[in-house]
């Protein structure tokens, strides 16, 4: 088997390090700068030596379990799987191997309407969340919340189902209020007492 470049002078020790190395995490620009080939021919070495499946599109890292504990987490959030993916960082192809892997398939995401995920995002603001809360909660990138206008939107239908307190009276101080107040004051009361006497003897 023919290794063009730098890569044939290595030694079958270091092409199988290399190998083990990228399974553990390594990007093929870091082992292609660490071993000196070119990064296109190490990409092309690397896809056809790892196992089935295992080859992640060049600089996508490892679906760790924990990674991949937070993507089933998301998808059972109903987040679309292309959210996902860019929410960790990884690519698409990656995340779907990943689960294929687990013996699970990720699964496009349940229909919600618009009108859904604004309600959800209406809960979140009165409740006082985070955008990054908000997001998780509707399923939803971070982004698509100012993008696709689902914060501003969110915020009207907050502002149009609030009322306006209604204002606290103030206390008064008779000491200074004029005479011809207090006697308004006192003929009120005195109108209100003699209603209240009526309503109890008809």
């Amino acid at each position: 088997m023919g290794y063009p470049n730098k890569l044939a002078r290595l030694t079958d020790e270091q092409r199988a390090l290399m190998v083990k190395e990228y399974l553990a995490g390594a990007t093929c620009e870091a082992l292609s700068r660490k071993y000196g080939c070119r990064p296109h021919t190490l990409r092309e070495y690397i896809k056809r030596s790892v196992p089935p499946g295992q080859y992640r599109h060049g600089s996508a890292p490892v679906i760790t379990d924990a990674l991949f504990k937070q993507a089933t987490g998301m998808r059972r959030n109903g987040m679309a799987r292309k959210d996902i993916a860019e929410q960790l960082g990884v690519h698409l192809k990656t995340l779907e191997h990943a689960f294929r892997r687990r013996g699970q398939t990720l699964t496009t995401r349940p229909f919600r309407t618009r009108h859904e995920t604004l309600s959800i995002i209406v809960d979140c603001i009165k409740a006082g969340l985070s955008q990054e809360e908000m997001a998780k909660r509707a399923g939803i990138t971070e982004a698509s919340l100012t993008t696709n206008k689902y914060y501003l939107d969110a915020m009207k239908l907050v502002g149009s189902t609030q009322k306006p307190a209604a204002p606290e009276p103030k206390p008064v101080n008779i000491a200074d209020l004029s005479q011809e107040e207090r006697n308004a004051i006192a003929a009120n009361a005195i109108w209100r007492g003699l209603e209240r006497w009526r309503g109890a003897n008809r």
